[in-house]
C-alpha cells in the first residue's frame, strides 16, 4: 500500500517536472513547435502534446499560426500567454504598502497605495493587506478565482520551510504565520519572502536575467539587504536566511547600531536610517550644517533624503557622511564580488535613486579595493524597475510558483 502511494507520488512529481520544462521552454523561445519541444526536451510526442493540451485549457500558452515547413504539412506554432491570467503582487514597506494586479506579462491593471498602520501590529497590518487585496479586486472587476495567486516582499528574516516569519525588526515581528493569518479572510494562494531575495527574483524574471544568469540585488533603502541568483536561480541557503547583507560588520569600533543592535554594520552606517541618526548625532554634537535650517532646528524630522539634497547641494558635513556611508557600503559590495563573481551589482531602494551622487562614490569605493591582478570588472547599474522594483519581484514570485505549478 505504502508503495503504491509513494509510486503515485513519484509519477506526479515527474508529470509536474515534465510540465514546468515544457512551459519554460515555451515562454523563453518565443514561438515554439510541438516537434521542437519533443527534440529540445527529449520526452515523447504523446507526453509533449498532453501537456500542451493541458498549458491550452488553463490559459497559459496559445496557438500563434504556422511554423516554416520542412517537406509536408507547417508545424503549428504555440507561445506563452500572460495576458488571460492575474496576480497580484504587494510590497509591504514600513511607511507605504504598495499592492498591483498584473497579468503574467508583467504588465500592471490596477495599482493601490495606502500608509502602514506600523503601530497597529502584526493583525492590522494583516488587515490592511486584506483590504487592498478586496479593492484591487474590486476595481479591476475579475473574480477571486481569476487571481492565481498574492505574492508579497516582507523585510525580514524568513523561514522557506515553514513560512514563518522569525524576525522583523523594522516591523518588531517575532515568529508570525503571515499565510496563516491572510488565510483567515482569503481563498487566493499566498506566497511571501525577503524583500531583497523577491527583487532579485523580478529582476531574473523581466529585468537583467534576459542577459545574465549570475547577478546580485542590493537594496539600499531604509534598511539594506541582498537577493544573490547564482545559475538562474535565487540563492536561499538551509532556511533561507541569506542575503542578510546589511548585519555585516564592517567597523566593529563605531558607535552606530542597526536595528537588531549589531554596531558597525552595514546598514547601521549605510542605510537610509543610518545616515539620518548618524547626521543627527553629528549636529547635535555641534557640527554645523545647511540640514539644520531644512529641518527648521527640529533634529528628529531629519531624513537621510535631506542629507543627501544637502550633500547634492555641497554642503560639507553632508558630503562626509554620504562619502562615508558609500565607503562602507563599498568594502561590502566588494566583499560580495570577491566572494560570488557576478557580472553584475543591481542597486534599488531609496538611497540608490540619489543617482550620479551614489554611484560615482560607490563605484571610486569598490575600485579601490579590487583585486589588482585580476582583469575583471563588475558593472554596477540601477534596476531596471525604478521604484516599482520590489511591485515586480512580488508578482514574480507568484508567477515562478505558477509555472512550477507550485500551489
Amino acid at each position: 500500500m505504502n508503495d503504491s502511494r509513494g509510486l503515485r507520488k513519484d509519477v506526479s512529481y515527474i508529470n509536474k517536472l515534465n510540465k514546468t520544462e515544457v512551459l519554460s521552454l515555451i515562454r523563453i523561445s518565443g514561438e515554439v513547435s510541438r516537434a521542437e519541444i519533443v527534440k529540445k526536451t527529449k520526452l515523447s510526442a504523446p507526453t509533449v502534446t498532453r501537456i500542451v493540451d493541458s498549458l491550452m485549457d488553463s490559459n497559459l500558452v496559445r496557438m500563434v499560426g504556422d511554423g516554416d515547413s520542412t517537406g509536408g504539412r507547417p508545424p503549428k506554432l504555440i507561445k506563452f500567454d500572460g495576458s488571460n491570467n492575474f496576480v497580484i503582487g504587494i510590497d509591504l514597506g514600513s511607511t507605504s504598502i504598495r499592492a498591483v494586479i498584473s497579468d503574467l506579462d508583467g504588465k500592471f491593471l490596477t495599482e493601490i497605495e495606502t500608509p502602514t498602520d506600523l503601530k497597529g501590529g502584526f493583525e492590522k497590518i494583516s488587515l490592511q493587506v486584506v483590504g487592498l487585496i478586496n479593492k484591487l479586486i474590486e476595481r479591476s472587476k475579475l473574480l477571486e478565482d481569476e487571481i492565481l495567486g498574492v505574492g508579497l516582499a516582507v523585510a525580514g528574516l524568513i523561514n522557506i520551510k515553514t513560512g514563518v516569519i522569525e524576525y522583523s525588526p523594522m516591523f518588531k515581528w517575532k515568529k508570525v504565520n503571515l499565510r496563516d493569518e491572510l488565510k483567515k479572510y482569503l481563498k487566493i494562494a499566498i506566497f511571501y519572502d525577503n524583500v531583497s531575495r523577491v527583487t532579485a527574483l523580478g529582476e531574473l524574471l523581466y529585468g537583467v536575467g534576459k542577459k545574465h544568469k549570475n547577478f546580485i540585488c542590493v537594496n539600499v533603502g531604509f534598511g539594506i539587504g541582498a537577493g544573490i541568483i547564482i545559475n538562474g536561480e535565487p540563492f536561499v541557503g538551509n532556511r533561507g536566511f541569506t542575503g542578510e547583507f546589511g548585519h555585516i560588520i564592517v567597523d566593529h569600533n563605531s558607535p552606530h547600531r542597526d536595528a537588531d543592535g549589531i554596531r558597525g554594520c552595514i546598514e547601521a552606517l549605510s542605510s537610509g536610517y543610518g545616515i539620518a541618526e548618524i547626521a543627527k548625532g553629528k549636529i547635535d554634537a555641534g557640527k554645523e550644517s545647511s540640514i539644520t535650517s531644512s529641518v527648521q532646528g527640529n533634529l528628529e524630522k531629519i531624513t537621510a533624503e535631506i542629507v543627501i539634497n544637502a550633500a547634492k547641494e555641497k554642503d560639507k558635513l553632508a558630503l562626509q557622511i554620504v562619502d562615508e556611508a558609500m565607503t562602507y557600503l563599498g568594502i561590502g559590495v566588494d566583499s560580495l564580488i570577491k566572494l560570488f563573481n557576478p557580472e553584475l551589482i543591481v542597486f534599488s531602494g531609496g538611497i540608490a535613486k540619489s543617482g550620479e551622487l551614489f554611484f560615482s562614490k560607490l563605484e571610486k569605493h569598490i575600485s579601490e579595493n579590487k583585486l589588482r591582478e585580476i582583469d575583471y570588472i563588475v558593472k554596477i547599474v540601477p534596476s531596471s524597475f525604478d521604484e516599482d522594483a520590489t511591485l515586480i519581484g512580488a508578482f514574480s514570485l507568484v508567477i515562478t510558483k505558477t509555472l512550477q505549478f507550485d500551489s
